[in-house]
């Protein structure tokens, strides 16, 4: 996967866009070429910075895949989805960062995840 990340602060506004393209190689699967389909997505977001510790965040990631590809025959079709992103950051301190992240569909597959990180900075 190859990737960029851009961003334009405003204070207390961060302008964001990230962007990647993930190449995937073909593989044998019993006596079939297996072919996972390539994808492209992007990513832009808001981040507003609430206070020194807390950061809301919102955005969106439109993704574009391929067909799998067995045989070199294409089964189903190129998709697209579009999920929506809300979020909240809260600095535990200097080097620690805790985060919540809601992903919902709005578009494509459907579904929706809850995703929490913890950062420690060395």
């Amino acid at each position: 996967m190859v990737g960029f990340t851009t961003y334009r602060a405003i204070d207390p506004v961060v302008l964001s866009l990230t962007s990647g393209y993930r190449f995937h190689l073909t593989r044998e699967i019993g006596n079939q070429d297996y072919r996972p389909g390539n994808y492209l997505f992007l990513n832009p977001a808001v981040d507003f910075a609430v206070n020194d510790r807390v950061t809301f965040t919102t955005g969106m990631q439109w993704t574009v895949r391929k067909a799998d590809r067995y045989d070199g025959n294409a089964q189903g079709f190129r998709r697209t989805s579009t999920d929506l992103k809300l979020g909240v950051g809260y600095g535990l301190s200097r080097y620690e960062i805790a985060q919540a992240t809601f992903t919902m569909n709005a578009s494509g597959n459907g579904g929706s995840s809850l995703q929490l990180n913890w950062r420690h900075t060395f």
